[in-house]
């Protein structure tokens, strides 16, 4: 992935010296993190794709979604597959919206269940 241009606030931090360098040694340190992450292998990388296009896909935010399905895609995802990890994000997220719901029903059926 390129490198990212500074945002304003990070741009921003370096008028504060000892906020800046506090957040220099935490991005370095979220940067190699992140490189540890994605450069294991325990998973296959088309995988790892998989399940990054994934965690994308569940922030919805589409410039992330964009750079790792362009990952995905030189990995080898083909459409399909990338189609049947959307759908299971939007169920996921369906289901996420559905469950405090679902929740309250049982409860007031549970309270309304118990006497005295």
């Amino acid at each position: 992935m390129a490198a990212a241009q500074q945002s304003v606030s990070t741009q921003l931090i370096q008028l504060a010296p000892t906020v800046g360098e506090h957040h220099a040694a935490f991005s370095k340190s979220y940067q190699e993190f992140f490189g540890a992450v994605f450069d294991h292998e325990a998973l296959e990388p088309k995988t790892r794709a998989a399940v990054a296009l994934c965690a994308a896909l569940m922030q919805d935010r589409e410039e992330t979604v964009r750079s790792f399905l362009a990952a995905a895609k030189k990995l080898g995802l083909k459409n399909e597959e990338i189609g049947q990890i959307a759908g299971i994000v939007e169920a996921m997220k369906l289901d996420a919206l559905q469950r405090p719901a679902v929740q309250a029903v049982a409860a007031a059926a549970k309270k309304a269940n118990t006497c005295c």
